[in-house]
């Protein structure tokens, strides 16, 4: 039974459609105990408590009644756009949430031509919506009039890196972390551009700097997974594994057990190629449980369905058992139908994906 890899970029699966958590900071008081200091003067006490807990859901729950009145002012409208932009535990952004948050955002602007964090929030709607150009209009003009906020500089950074401006997006972090260092938005940014250039002991200084001042569950996992794709690229892979323990420990999230899952895999491929199939085959057992657990939080994800195929595909190839590729046939065209309707993947990339999923169906036969 022959296999065809499908290789996948490590960039193209985790961060290709990153997330925004909600902001905030925390540094240590003179007791040596965790002290969170609000990031936005204008949340309420309530809703920067909601938003620390990753449940944006909450706040939006609370403001609706106000925001449909007609009777709110700026600060609920902020407030009410921050949490409907936000990715939280009750709640994924999705483009509802994304058009409300530009028709308000633009009613305000006429009202608060020269408020900064209209204009920011409004670049931020747009990044999340994939418009690349509008997005960086509204940083700018948020940018220019105010220059000394740190998550102005650190969102047109994670513009400039997503787009491929490394040289600006590097500028931009660079102010942001002056005007606050541990903006957490902007130590992202540098831990993912240092790991592009394997630039891997100032990738995981920036991470555990995160580890060490946010008590946020989102950025926590988040930074988390990101220090275990570090580690992985070392082939550090005991280190790897504390990183994804580390984040699952924190919540159960798809998104964590399909990257521990896909880590799992790719440790088996490298096992693989050296012909050793015992260790290979316990590292795909694991992996295909994490990856059920995965698709058990989120049956509609690609990549799990996709990674599946793949680790029962491999496991029939060492078993030689028929059951296994009936599994991993199951899953290749689950895959396959859920990546035409997948706006996380580019046309480009799913092309190459479709071709080789088409490529591993027919070798499942031989």
């Amino acid at each position: 039974m022959k296999k065809i890899f499908i290789i996948l970029s490590l960039f193209c699966l985790v961060f290709s459609c990153a997330k925004k958590e909600p902001e905030q900071n925390t540094n240590l008081n003179s007791a040596g105990e965790i002290k969170v200091e609000k990031q936005r003067e204008y949340l309420s006490l309530d809703d920067e408590l909601f938003l620390k807990a990753g449940q944006p859901g909450k706040v939006i729950e609370n403001l609706s009644e106000k925001i449909n009145s007609q009777k709110a002012e700026l600060n609920d409208y902020l407030t009410y756009v921050a949490a409907l932009t936000s990715q939280g535990v009750d709640k994924e952004i999705t483009n509802k949430d994304l058009e409300e948050s530009l028709k308000i955002l633009d009613e305000q602007l006429l009202k608060y031509p020269n408020n900064s964090e209209l204009y920011r929030l409004r670049g931020l709607a747009y990044d999340l919506k994939g418009e690349t150009e509008e997005a960086k209009k509204s940083y700018e003009k948020a940018l220019e009039l105010n220059q000394n906020d740190s998550y102005i500089f650190s969102n047109l950074g994670a513009l400039f890196r997503k787009t491929g401006d490394l040289e600006k997006a590097k500028e931009n972090i660079e102010k942001s972390l002056k005007l606050d260092e541990k903006n957490h938005q902007a130590l992202v940014s540098s831990a993912i551009i240092n790991l592009g250039e394997k630039k891997y002991d100032e990738a995981i200084k920036s991470l555990d700097k995160i580890i060490e001042n946010y008590i946020n569950n989102e950025i926590l996992i988040n930074a988390n997974i990101l220090k275990a794709k570090v580690y992985e690229e070392q082939e550090k892979y005991n280190e790897a594994d504390k990183s994804f323990l580390a984040a699952i420990g924190l919540g159960e999230k798809a998104e964590s057990y399909e990257d521990y899952g896909i880590f799992n895999y790719n440790v088996a491929s490298k096992k693989l190629e050296k012909n050793d199939e015992l260790v290979a085959g316990n590292y795909l057992n694991y992996s295909k449980d994490l990856l059920l657990k995965a698709l058990e939080l989120n049956p509609e994800s690609t990549y799990t369905n996709l990674y599946l195929g793949l680790v029962y595909h491999d496991l029939g190839y060492i078993n030689q058992e028929t059951d296994y590729s009936e599994e991993a046939e199951k899953y290749y065209k689950k895959a396959s139908e859920l990546l035409e309707k997948d706006e996380s993947i580019t046309n480009e990339k799913k092309e190459e994906i479709k071709k080789d999923i088409e490529e591993n169906l027919n070798s499942l036969t031989l």
